[in-house]
């Protein structure tokens, strides 16, 4: 048996696909402090390689950074 989908597929097309930069903040006193997203950003290998900077920029801040898929809404015309 297929788990049943949370949301509608049909708003699927008006998303494009990206790549949120998540910080991890290893110290932060609650769930909801702890991650934040630095930035969204649309090719796997940017999101991949920005990563890996912070990661090396930040390696002794208490911090761990990560990508993960997400898909971003199109701006509507005004």
């Amino acid at each position: 048996m297929s788990p049943k989908p949370c949301a509608s597929l049909a708003g699927m097309r008006e998303a494009d696909p990206g790549y949120a930069i998540v910080r991890v903040d290893l110290n932060a006193g609650g769930e909801e402090d702890r991650f934040t997203v630095r930035r969204v950003v649309w090719s796997e290998d940017l999101a991949e390689a920005e990563v890996l900077r912070l990661e090396e920029l930040n390696a002794d801040k208490g911090c761990r950074y990560l990508w993960q898929y997400t898909r971003v809404d199109r701006k509507r015309p005004t």
